[in-house]
């Protein structure tokens, strides 16, 4: 079986890699983000440092500013300075107020004039900017960063502008250059320790994610590579699916068109009664078996596939017929083999069809339609069958025939005739088949062999049957009315007794036609029983227990079994016309008639024989104890209001069993 799921395809190799680019792409991404997020964070720090460090810088002058309050004079502010007293102040700033950061220092009056200066750079006096100096004035300390010239090199430096007040009332400005650069280290040095930090702390987040990120590529992959196998695989039996199956298909054709290819459709025999019998459980467990059989049969570059239900394909590349034959013996043989479901050692058979690619079909649906025709063919013959145009010769015209029976039923165009049954015993007319009948306005007056299998394949019969229902129903009132008292027996289809409201369908009509359930009989063909026993038995009996009489038809066709005839509610078994059609030169046949007739009779039910077209046969019949009878020799199908048997039998006379006179044969009632 492994082997049907071992054909590489490029949907799920391309699944497949889809994680590892993913992974990767999230690894780059998550990288590049962590980056420019770090990038941003050290900018800010670095800004946020430099401006904590102007700040200190600041805080610092002012405090200077404070100190120097002691020393200063008001009338430092306001005249100039003699030489000693500005020898005095730098004597004062040199011990308190110039340092290593500190470059200069200068006082400046209410009216900004610098009064005092203690002038070391080559630049020259202090130059005050009289914004800063304004809103120093008006009482706030403030900062600017300002170039100048130290020692003869361009230097940065931050200019710190402090407000004092003196004992008098008279306010000036205290001047503080500090020299820029290690207030700059500082707040750059400050940045980068927090930066690292932060940095190895991002890094070791960013290095955590490569373990979620396996994991995580591996669990995708996991669930690609699942995803892939459901889209492509059957999940009962692990096969290929329908899907692959035809991509499959359709990259073999696509690749040569030359080459011989294969097609094998596959279908269970009996399948339907193993899931009614032991349940859609065996049945799955079945259908794993046979999966798995069929798996082990095909080559490595062959496919084996569950198509639905219980249809299986096949595909062999480089196959012609013999070796398809081949192939279709091994794998129906595989199939054949015993095997153990629910301590129940079954059989099952397989139906196989074949068609070949360019002979048969050069695409995906020519080929599965021939192949599907062929399997039919090998269901009616009971062997693989390849395909042959003898097989579709009917189909165009079937599927035109489906449409014009569609109308038919709606405008009326189908007719129910009526064949009368006979009293074998009394030579009396007891009851009636009813037989449809369609007038078509091209082809002439069909039999049911010519338009059935079209109602059946195009989900027809359910409304042919109501519509000959509906028409035997009224006949048959007329009949009773008129006081000919005949019963009237209609034929039901497997699709009516599979319809859970044919029952109650059946009651209304009867209410509505106001006539005694016992004047209508259903019958029912052997094969249909066969199909599906249970569930047909099941609604047998809601028909009986409505009081509708049921007769099994084409008895003997079908090979049930005596186990089987005997739990039927059944009230006929009518024998199939094939048995008594060769009593005159078969005496198996007619020995098989007169054991069926007398078997019937022990098992309380009527025998109705069809077919009966000669004296001879008649005779045989009554010989055996046959009950009833129909066929030419005792009345052709006629229209209801016409059926007069001493008018229109080939026979209009009727010899008694006692040997008495000759009697015209003649109606009940």
């Amino acid at each position: 079986m492994s082997r049907a799921g071992s054909v590489p395809t490029g949907g799920a190799a391309s699944l497949g890699q889809r994680a590892p680019r993913l992974v990767l792409q999230v690894a780059l991404f998550s990288a590049l983000t962590l980056g420019i997020g770090a990038a941003t964070l050290l900018v800010f720090i670095r800004h946020f440092e430099r401006s904590r460090a102007e700040q200190t810088a600041t805080l610092a002058a002012s405090v200077v500013a404070q100190s120097v309050v002691d020393r200063l004079r008001p009338a430092d502010l306001h005249a100039r300075l003699s030489i000693e007293r500005r020898a005095e102040l730098d004597r004062f700033f040199d011990a308190r107020v110039l340092d290593d950061m500190t470059l200069a220092s200068a006082i400046a009056a209410p009216d900004g004039r610098i009064v005092f200066s203690t002038d070391r750079r080559d630049g020259g006096a202090v130059v005050a900017s009289g914004e800063m100096l304004g809103s120093a004035l008006a009482g706030t300390v403030a900062s600017e960063l300002v170039s100048t010239d130290v020692e003869g090199s361009p230097t940065k430096v931050l200019r710190a502008y402090a407000p004092f007040e003196l004992a008098d009332g008279s306010s000036g400005v205290l001047l503080v250059d500090k020299d820029y650069g290690p207030i700059a280290a500082a707040a750059r040095q400050a940045a980068i320790t927090v930066a690292a930090v932060l940095e190895l702390v991002l890094l070791s987040l960013w290095f955590c994610l490569f373990p979620i990120m396996r994991r995580v590529t591996r669990r995708m992959n996991r669930q690609l590579d699942t995803i892939a196998h459901q889209a492509l695989h059957d999940d009962l039996t692990g096969l290929a699916n329908r899907t692959q199956f035809g991509k499959r298909l359709d990259e073999a054709l696509a690749t040569d068109e030359d080459r011989m290819l294969a097609v094998l459709f596959i279908d269970l025999e009996r399948f339907k009664e193993v899931n009614d019998a032991l349940g859609h459980d065996c049945g799955n467990e079945l259908l794993t078996v046979v999966a798995s059989r069929l798996g082990e049969v095909v080559a490595p570059t062959e496919l084996v596939a569950r198509l639905g239900g219980d249809e299986f394909g096949v595909i062999s590349e480089q196959a012609d017929e013999d070796s398809a034959f081949a192939l279709a013996e091994r794998l129906r043989t595989a199939i054949a083999l015993p095997c153990e479901i629910a301590g129940l050692s079954l059989e099952v058979q397989g139906s196989i069809g074949i068609a070949l690619a360019p002979d048969h079909g050069e695409t995906r649906g020519e080929l599965l339609r021939r192949a599907d025709i062929a399997m039919y063919a090998a269901k009616r013959l009971g062997a693989p069958q390849l395909f042959s145009p003898g097989l579709d010769d009917e189909s165009p015209l079937r599927l035109a025939m489906t449409g014009e029976l569609r109308r038919a039923i709606e405008v009326g165009e189908l007719v129910v005739q009526y064949q009368p049954q006979v009293d074998l015993r009394e030579g009396v007319v007891r009851g009636a088949e009813a037989l449809v009948r369609w007038r078509h306005p091209t082809r002439g007056f069909l039999g049911p062999e010519d338009f059935l299998a079209a109602a059946e394949q195009s989900g027809l019969m359910r409304n042919l049957t109501r519509r000959v229902l509906e028409e035997s129903l009224r006949q048959l009132k007329a009949w009773r009315s008129t006081g000919v008292e005949l019963d009237l027996a209609v034929n039901v289809s497997a699709r009516d007794l599979a319809d859970a409201r044919f029952p109650d369908e059946l009651a209304r009509a009867i209410d509505d036609h106001g006539i005694d359930p016992m004047w209508l009989e259903l019958e029912v063909t052997e094969s249909v029983l066969l199909s599906d026993r249970v569930r047909t038995s099941s609604m047998l009996g809601r028909l009986v227990d409505q009081g509708v009489r049921i007769a099994i038809d084409d008895f003997g066709v079908g090979y049930s079994s005596l186990g089987q005839l005997k739990n039927l509610r059944a009230n006929v078994l009518k024998i199939d016309r094939s048995f008594v059609t060769s009593m005159e030169v078969d005496r198996r046949d007619e020995a098989i008639v007169s054991s069926t007739i007398e078997l019937a009779h022990r098992l309380g039910l009527q025998v109705v024989a069809e077919g009966i077209e000669t004296p001879a046969h008649l005779a045989r019949l009554r010989a055996a104890g046959c009950d009833f009878g129909q066929g030419h020799l005792l009345g052709r199908p006629l229209p209801g209001d016409q059926l007069v048997p001493t008018a229109h039998a080939v026979s209009t006379t009727w010899v008694p069993d006692d040997g008495g006179d000759v009697v015209p044969l003649r109606l009940a009632g």
